[in-house]
C-alpha cells in the first residue's frame, strides 16, 4: 500500500502544470504496461476481465486500455457489465442489494461474449441508472480475432470469471494510495472513492450528497464481500489514484451549492469521513485546464473526451 504525505501534495502544487503532467505520465505508464501484457497474451487469452470497486475509475481505465491497444494494431470490443444488470422488476431473490453479483444478468452477458467472439452480431443491452431499468439494446459485431474487454465490479467474481477464466486476463483497478495528514491521520482509499462518487452521483445519477455518503456503508460492505476477495484473480493491478486529484475534487465539491449544507462536520464524523473533509477543505484548488481530457479523474469531475 503506497503512502504519501499531504505536505508533498501542497509542495508539488506550487507548479501545477508539472505536477499534473508527472502524475498523468505515471498513469500512462501503467496503461502501457498493462496493454503490453494483454497483447502478448492475446492468442491464449482474448478476453480481458477488468474489475474494481465503485469509484475506482474502471470505465476510463478500460477506455484508455482500448485506445492504447488499438494504437498497437489490435481490434478491441469494450463491454460494460453495468449494462447487464437486471432491472428492478426482474431482480432475482438472491440479489439482496445492488452490490451483489446476482444483480448481473450473467446468461445474457455470456451470450453476448460468445457471439462477439465468434464474429456474430449480437444485441447488447444498455442500462439506465436513473430509472434502474434496462433501457433497450444496441447491435454490435466484431471480428473473430478481436480482444473482448469487459469492465465491471463483479468481473473477477467466480460466478462470472470462472466461465471465461481459461481465456481471460484479469485486471484489478482501484485507488491504493493512502494520504497522511498534518496531524498523522490517514485518508484511506475508500474515502477517496467516496469523494469521487459524491461528484459523479450528484451530477449524473440523481443522488444527493447525503444519499451517496449514506450508501457508502452498503457499497463498502459489497466491496468487502464480493470484490476485494476476488482481486487474486487478477494478474494486472493498477493503482488509479492521482496525487493531484484531491485538489481538483476539492475545487468541484466546494462549488456545489449544497456542499456545506448537506455535508456538515457532524454528519461527516458520523460516517467516518472527517479526515477526508479536512483535506478537502485545506488543499489548494486545482484549475481544470491543466487536467487532460482523457484523465481518469475526468470520469468524476466532468469534461472527459470519453462518453460514460
Amino acid at each position: 500500500m503506497r503512502v504519501i504525505d499531504i505536505e508533498n501534495i501542497n509542495h508539488n502544487m506550487r507548479d501545477e502544470t508539472q505536477f499534473v503532467l508527472h502524475c498523468e505520465e505515471n498513469y500512462h505508464d501503467k496503461i502501457s504496461s498493462a496493454a503490453a501484457k494483454i497483447l502478448n497474451d492475446k492468442r491464449r487469452r482474448p478476453f480481458v476481465a477488468l474489475s474494481g470497486p465503485s469509484g475506482s475509475g474502471k470505465t476510463t481505465t478500460a477506455m484508455r486500455l482500448k485506445l492504447y491497444l488499438e494504437n498497437l494494431g489490435a481490434e478491441v470490443c469494450l463491454l460494460s457489465m453495468d449494462n447487464f444488470f437486471f432491472g428492478n422488476d426482474k431482480m432475482p431473490p438472491e440479489a439482496d442489494d445492488w452490490e451483489s453479483p446476482y444483480c448481473v444478468d450473467r446468461e445474457t452477458l455470456f451470450d453476448c461474449i460468445e457471439s462477439l467472439a465468434e464474429g456474430r452480431e449480437t444485441q447488447v443491452p444498455y442500462f439506465d441508472f436513473k430509472t434502474s431499468s434496462r433501457a433497450g439494446y444496441r447491435p454490435m459485431q466484431m471480428n473473430r480475432d478481436a480482444i473482448i474487454l469487459i469492465e465491471g465490479i463483479h468481473m473477477l467474481n467466480p460466478l462470472i470469471f470462472d466461465r471465461i477464466r481459461s481465456q481471460a486476463t484479469g485486471v484489478y483497478v482501484a485507488p491504493r494510495t493512502r494520504i497522511l495528514t498534518k496531524d498523522d491521520r490517514v485518508v484511506r482509499p475508500e474515502q477517496v472513492r467516496v469523494a469521487r462518487r459524491l461528484l459523479r452521483d450528484y451530477n449524473s445519477r440523481g443522488y444527493s450528497l447525503k444519499e451517496t455518503v449514506e450508501r457508502a456503508e452498503v457499497v463498502n460492505r459489497g466491496e468487502r464481500n464480493h470484490i476485494t476477495p476476488n482481486k487474486v484473480n487478477a494478474s494486472i493491478h493498477i493503482d488509479t489514484f492521482l496525487d493531484y486529484e484531491l485538489c481538483i475534487l476539492s475545487k468541484y465539491l466546494k462549488e456545489l451549492p449544497v456542499f456545506y449544507e448537506e455535508l456538515t462536520p457532524e454528519f461527516m464524523e458520523q460516517h467516518d469521513l472527517t479526515e477526508l473533509m479536512n483535506v478537502v477543505n485545506h488543499v489548494p484548488a486545482l484549475r481544470t485546464p491543466f487536467v487532460p481530457k482523457d484523465s481518469v479523474i475526468r470520469e468524476f469531475v466532468g469534461g472527459s473526451c470519453f462518453e460514460y
